[in-house]
């Protein structure tokens, strides 16, 4: 501790303090009255001996004896979010006459700590890690990299917190950085138009399940930077509940946007990764979004408060995004003024925190007319100030958590860990010239809008990423390129003066460079002025002047690299016709570059990832409104849903190298792809199961595949377990139109000639569909498959059948669902009642048959009852 004696604080801060720094660099640093100095309570004297500083009592007592010392002015500050900023007025929220500090509940960590720099007494600067956008994390299909980045943000902010960093942007108004993570969000990438696509993982709930609650166990949990199982290390915040993924379409924003929606979709689709979240991964913070859910805003919305606290047992807190709860009457127009929407936000919607000035301002008021009560202020403050005392900020005890040291702030095992998941995110397209690799010391011409790239390869929710406050740090593609091009030549042409102008005047120069080359690199794409918060799409087709320099540059007939810079997907319908290999990087972080260009010379041992979205073709928009939430209308959402001709499916992607599948004595060889598929053996499994309640399965189902590297370079492979189901013998289930589902997926990493198992289990709860009218999730009589492929298979290989049973079990009820009546009026229904599953007896039926090429096991059950 002895580096931070004395700080200085670097962040952006126009019209604030400025010092020199650094000879020609210039410090920017916060106002000393904005700054929290003391971050912890109980400090002094005269408040230790208040029983809410004895640590010997039990955090429930600490906070009731608090809650019952506070005046009524001072109970709103403390429900605010932010000491100031983001329309949050302050005061800070300290209560000083009882040791109380302030605290910052503003913190965003979507894919880094969100803070400013700090520098230390030694010079040395430390600056949080940026690491790739969350898509590039569903990419890469590796939970226990999910896992690590929650990790390393949960080090690096405690690392700061005890520094003193403040939040990064000028809008915050730069607090002392709280130790709660408004991320990560984990809502579903439903349409390619959303604006967000880059900060979720991907369009699967299970993946964005996995991913939420992988994190989640990363940031609050214990590491080697800092251990003490008596306290949260840093408090995981899931975004955004309920349902959101639309930011200005049609004629709506998020701010007025009504999202109607079945109890089906709600179970079936937005949900589970929240649950996921919640119940696995033990996230103790929601934020609910700024729309509203069948005509209830969601921070006001009883429906989703009961879903959270009353069936999922939620037990943290809930805050609003920013300016939420004044959305609930100024755009949504659901009550008539801030009094009604604080109480209905605070009562109705168990919302604990304000970010944004309704609280402060009408709160208090709205208890003196009668509108809620006091008892629900107080509610609220047990669940933040319990928080609170659970991240240790109210006891005296040492803790390897007050002094984690500020080594772990952007260090090289951070560094190794970010440049890791970008090598792991690269996904390869195409490549059937057999572009890539390409061999370094060759003539090559680099060519397009994103070649010198930096701001687009970081994406969005950044915090300062350059001791200097500039973007300088960031290595562009064209510099990767020329670094790992040893003695070869390099040109450059940016082809395009922008993403999207229609100016051709570049194309000449770049024609001509293409010329002069072995072989050419086109960086092409969109970044945060086509895409981004409050900015849906209206194309999602690639910028058609980059398709005109595309064709112009192939033309010459050079192998041609395509990568793409996108954070949501990019049609290249155009391109795909061409010999060009497309790799399609997303929004790769700091160290992106090199990853691109690693994996462009065949330098990247871990190659490649697969895509966790759908590319469809540039026509899909025209077939489906933004505003529609429901996946199965239409061509339908998502590989769950869809029923289109992707350009590309969910899980596709290439390799550099070559794997062999083999499993249940089957075994073949193949290059680049291959599926396993069997239908599961439910006998044991369902002869187990309980009545509704008690519903659980003593015997799962293991499927292995082993798979070994066949081919001449290390590299990465990705299997996947999916459910298929194929004849449903249930009549409100008849008309589902699920294709299949992921239940499971795991990355291997093989050297030449290695080879490794991948197990998944499969059980019951497998094969649970979710009812079309109650929203139930249940057991349903039918015949399933489960495949195991790597998503490279040949189209319409066979599926498996075998009638699985003819009983079904309730096994998650939707208790308080809603259901629409005439588009309008919403009444509350209760799910259908739970029916016992009796024990089946069968046989089995087991062949061996080829279906297109490939080896399919078949295992038939027959639906007698016992």
């Amino acid at each position: 501790m002895e580096k931070i004696l004395s700080i200085l604080l670097i962040a952006v801060a126009r019209g604030l303090l400025l010092t020199d720094w650094f000879g020609s660099a210039t410090a920017k640093t916060i106002q000393a009255n904005n700054m929290t100095i003391t971050t912890k309570a109980c400090q002094d004297s005269l408040s230790r001996q208040l029983p809410f500083c004895n640590e010997t009592l039990p955090i429930k007592a600490r906070v009731e004896d608090l809650v019952a010392r506070l005046y009524d002015s001072e109970k709103a500050a403390l429900l605010t979010a932010r000491e100031g900023g983001g329309s949050s007025p302050g005061p800070p929220g300290n209560v000083s006459r009882l040791g109380l500090p302030e605290y910052d509940w503003g913190v965003n960590c979507v894919h880094g700590v969100q803070t400013s720099c700090v520098r230390l007494t030694t010079g040395e600067v430390k600056c949080p890690t940026s690491f790739m956008n969350p898509v590039n994390y569903g990419a890469t299909f590796n939970a226990s990299l999910f896992k690590d980045l929650g990790r390393v943000i949960g080090d690096e902010l405690r690392a700061l917190w005890v520094i003193g960093a403040t939040e990064y942007s000028s809008w915050s108004g730069r607090p002392h950085a709280g130790l709660d993570c408004w991320s990560p969000n984990i809502n579903i990438a439903r349409d390619p138009r959303w604006g967000r696509n880059q900060e979720t993982p991907g369009e699967d709930p299970y993946l964005n399940g996995v991913f939420g609650r992988q994190y989640t166990r990363g940031l609050q949990g214990p590491s080697s930077a800092a251990r003490d199982s008596r306290y949260i290390k840093v408090v995981s915040t899931l975004k955004h509940w309920a349902a959101y993924s639309l930011e200005d379409s049609e004629g709506r924003t998020r701010h007025n946007f009504d999202a109607r929606i079945s109890d089906f979709t709600l179970q079936d689709t937005y949900f589970p990764a929240f649950k996921n979240a919640i119940i696995e991964g033990g996230a103790r913070g929601v934020m609910c979004s700024y729309n509203a859910v069948n005509g209830v805003p969601a921070c006001a919305s009883k429906f989703l408060g009961d879903v959270l606290r009353n069936e999922w047992g939620f037990k943290g807190y809930l805050t609003s995004d920013s300016g939420a709860i004044e959305d609930i009457y100024e755009h949504h127009h659901y009550v008539a003024n801030a009094e009604e929407a604080a109480c209905a936000a605070i009562r109705d919607g168990r919302t604990d925190i304000d970010s944004g000035a309704v609280y402060h301002d009408a709160l208090l008021s709205a208890v003196k007319h009668g509108i809620c009560e006091m008892k629900d202020i107080d509610d609220a403050l047990k669940r933040t100030l319990a928080l609170r005392f659970e991240l240790g900020l109210f006891d005296n005890a040492s803790s390897p958590y007050w002094s984690v040291d500020p080594d772990n702030i952007g260090n090289k095992d951070s560094r190794d860990l970010n440049l890791l998941g970008a090598l792991e995110s690269m996904v390869l397209l195409t490549n059937g010239a057999q572009v890539l690799p390409l061999r370094m010391g060759s003539a090559l011409a680099v060519i397009g809008p994103h070649a010198k790239a930096r701001s687009a390869l970081v994406g969005n929710y950044l915090g300062q990423i350059c001791a200097n406050d500039n973007l300088d740090c960031i290595e562009t593609p064209l510099q990767a390129v020329v670094k790992l091009n040893v003695g070869g030549k390099v040109v450059y042409a940016p082809g395009c003066s922008s993403l999207t102008k229609n100016d051709t005047t570049g194309f000449d120069d770049a024609v001509a460079a293409a010329k002069e080359s072995d072989a050419v690199i086109l960086f092409l794409g969109i970044d945060g002025e086509i895409e981004g918060e409050n900015n849906d799409r209206t194309s999602i087709d690639l910028p058609q002047i980059q398709h005109e320099l595309a064709a112009k540059v192939i033309e010459v007939g050079r192998p041609t690299v395509i990568v793409l810079i996108n954070g949501g997907m990019v049609a290249v319908a155009e391109e795909m016709k061409t010999k060009a290999a497309i790799l399609e990087s997303f929004y790769p972080g700091h160290l992106g570059a090199k990853a691109i260009a690693s994996t462009i010379f065949g330098k990247n041992s871990h190659c490649c990832g697969k895509l966790p979205v759908t590319i469809y073709p540039k026509e899909y928009i025209q077939d489906i409104k933004m505003t529609e939430m429901e996946l199965d209308f239409a061509s339908g959402r998502t590989y769950r849903y869809y029923t289109g001709k992707p350009l590309f499916q969910f899980g596709h992607g290439l390799s550099l190298t070559t794997f062999n599948f083999s499993g249940h004595g089957v075994s073949r060889t193949i290059e680049r792809h291959r599926r396993l598929v069997e239908s599961l053996d439910l006998l044991q499994c369902l002869r187990t199961c309980k009545a509704h309640g008690t519903a659980t399965c003593g015997n799962n189902v293991t499927y292995s595949v082993e798979v070994t590297n066949t081919g001449t370079r290390t590299g990465d492979e990705v299997v996947m377990a999916y459910m298929y189901p194929n004849q449903i013998k249930s009549v409100q289930f008849e008309s589902s139109k699920l294709i299949k589902q992921l239940f499971g997926f795991e990355r291997v990493h093989l050297t030449l000639g290695e080879s490794r198992t991948v197990s998944f289990q499969a059980s019951i709860k497998t094969f649970y569909l979710t009812d079309r009218i109650t929203g139930d999730v249940m057991s349903v009589p039918g015949t399933y498959s489960v495949v195991l492929t790597n998503e490279i298979y040949a189209l319409g290989a066979g599926a498996v059948r075998g009638p699985v049973g003819d009983t079904e079990l309730v096994v998650d009820e939707l208790a308080y669902g809603y259901a629409l009546d005439t588009g309008t009026q919403m009444q509350q229904h209760k799910g259908d009642t739970a029916v016992e599953l009796s024990a089946i007896s069968g046989r089995l039926e087991a062949s061996m048959a080829d279906a297109d090429g490939l080896s399919v096991t078949r295992i038939a059950l027959d639906g007698n009852t016992d």
